[in-house]
């Protein structure tokens, strides 16, 4: 026996209006259609759910059965298309983001809060990544949906919308030579041993972030740390600089630490990344929601 859901949904209509005319109208079909389709289904059940008369119609012991049940289905399969449907529209599921340290700082924050907000029916998981270049190679190995990271993209797999603007800093020491001054230079830390993430760094995040600095590469001098607190700790005690976005000193700050705006040195750029062939249709909407937040005009961007 295989019956229909469009006869449940005339069946209740009937049973509502207990009136074939009415119920035809609210169906928008023409009432003999409809008297067959209920036809139709008493021959499948095999019992009369209706009785009728010039006068009124009634609802038999057997229709009074089903209405309840036929009620429930509808309930349940509508449910069932109202979900698949928001799944498809990017409205409910789930999404992985990747983040390192502060993410992308308080832009990062704002895009999920707003994306909560806007699609409570998506469970965000957050997941962690080490490095920076560990961001992307998560997003290629499909670890993760999305993530924030920081421009270039090292993978032609990989899509991105820019976020934020952010110029580099550079953290130092209390008492170091430059702590006087209220902005630096390049040229006044080459010769500065360096920490950084080098045996994660590919040489384009070497030409970003270090440009003239370190043309050659990692120097003899320059510490290897992976983390903020590591690399700030190295700073604190007067071994070497670290070179940071603008948002670390607001995330990060320490009184044995001061961080100085490199004025000559080119900003840095966080984006939203994503696998181009992901077919999470929630990552458009995480994309969509921080495209609306880097528009905001509250996000300060460097000139």
């Amino acid at each position: 026996m295989h019956v229909e859901l469009r006869h449940l949904r005339y069946f209740v209509a009937v049973a509502e209006e207990l009136n074939f005319s009415r119920a035809a109208e609210r169906m928008h079909v023409a009432q003999p259609a409809l008297s067959a389709q209920i036809r139709a289904l008493e021959r499948q059940l095999g019992c009369e759910l209706f009785s009728r008369t010039t006068r009124k119609v009634e609802l038999t012991p057997s229709g009074e059965m089903l209405l309840d049940d036929a009620r429930e289905i509808l309930a349940r399969a509508d449910d069932a298309i109202a979900k698949l449907q928001a799944v498809s529209r990017g409205e409910r599921g789930q999404i992985r983001v990747g983040f390192a340290a502060h993410g992308a700082g308080e832009v990062g924050t704002e895009v999920l809060r707003r994306f909560a907000d806007a699609y409570p029916s998506i469970a965000t998981e957050l997941v962690n990544a080490s490095s920076l270049e560990e961001l992307q190679t998560q997003l290629v190995e499909r670890k993760s949906d999305v993530a924030f990271v920081w421009l270039p993209l090292l993978y032609e797999e990989l899509e991105a919308e820019p976020v934020l603007t952010e110029h580099k800093y550079v953290a130092l020491c209390v008492d170091h030579r430059l702590a006087g001054v209220a902005e630096v230079h390049a040229a006044d830390l080459v010769d500065e041993p360096i920490v950084a993430p080098w045996e994660h760094f590919p040489a384009a995040f070497l030409a970003t972030w270090f440009g003239a600095l370190r043309p050659e590469g990692r120097r003899d001098r320059d510490l290897h740390a992976i983390s903020v607190e590591e690399s700030l700790a190295f700073v604190s005690t007067g071994r070497a600089v670290y070179c940071v976005p603008e948002s670390v000193s607001r995330f990060y700050p320490r009184p044995d630490v001061l961080f100085r705006r490199i004025v000559d040195s080119a900003p840095v750029q966080v984006a939203v990344a994503w696998h181009a062939q992901n077919t999470n249709p929630v990552v458009l909407s995480f994309v969509d929601t921080a495209r609306a937040v880097s528009a905001d005009p509250i996000q300060n961007v460097p000139s």
